[in-house]
């Protein structure tokens, strides 16, 4: 088969666009996937929720989650937008909510495993928490209690399995 220049170069421009589409992975795809609020292994007595915190590549964060240990009943999730404002850093805008933040920002902290999510009122950050990597779910696995009633009933888990290892 005889290809010419000109059908080469579209070849070629089909082929960077596949690969720079929605499904390429490269260093600057951090964000994506599942976050949760809660570490796994956490146990406590007031443990009864965690916050999911999914990033698509279309520009979607959809935050959700479960609750009641050993249940995992899932929440509805909310949406937003989120865009790239650096190699390693993204907003996402918030509807007026009435809690006065305006904006997250988003950054990779030096664990590959880990985000954190600043919270900004007119550009200036007020708050800040750190997001794990996975989903994390609650079990109430855990021995019976002997110290009386006042012992942890719930411990985090994965939901499925641990995240891939990342670089």
């Amino acid at each position: 088969m005889h290809v010419n220049n000109n059908q080469l170069g579209l070849i070629v421009v089909s082929l960077l666009g596949i690969a720079c589409g929605p499904e390429a992975k490269d260093a600057n795809d951090w964000m994506l996937g599942v976050f949760s609020n809660v570490v796994v292994g956490d146990m406590s007595l007031n443990l009864s929720g965690v916050t999911h915190y999914e990033f698509k590549d279309d520009g979607r964060l959809l935050i959700g989650g479960v609750s009641e240990c050993g249940k995992n009943i899932k929440s509805d999730d909310d949406e937003y937008r989120w865009e790239q404002t650096g190699s390693d850093t993204i907003l996402v805008e918030l509807p007026e909510s009435g809690s006065g933040i305006d904006a997250w920002q988003i950054r990779t902290l030096d664990d590959c495993n880990a985000v954190i999510i600043e919270e900004l009122r007119e550009g200036t950050v007020i708050d800040g928490y750190s997001l794990t990597r996975g989903a994390v779910c609650l079990s109430d696995d855990l021995p019976p209690c002997e110290q009386g009633t006042s012992c942890e009933s719930c411990k985090s888990v994965w939901c499925d399995e641990a995240p891939p290892e990342c670089e």
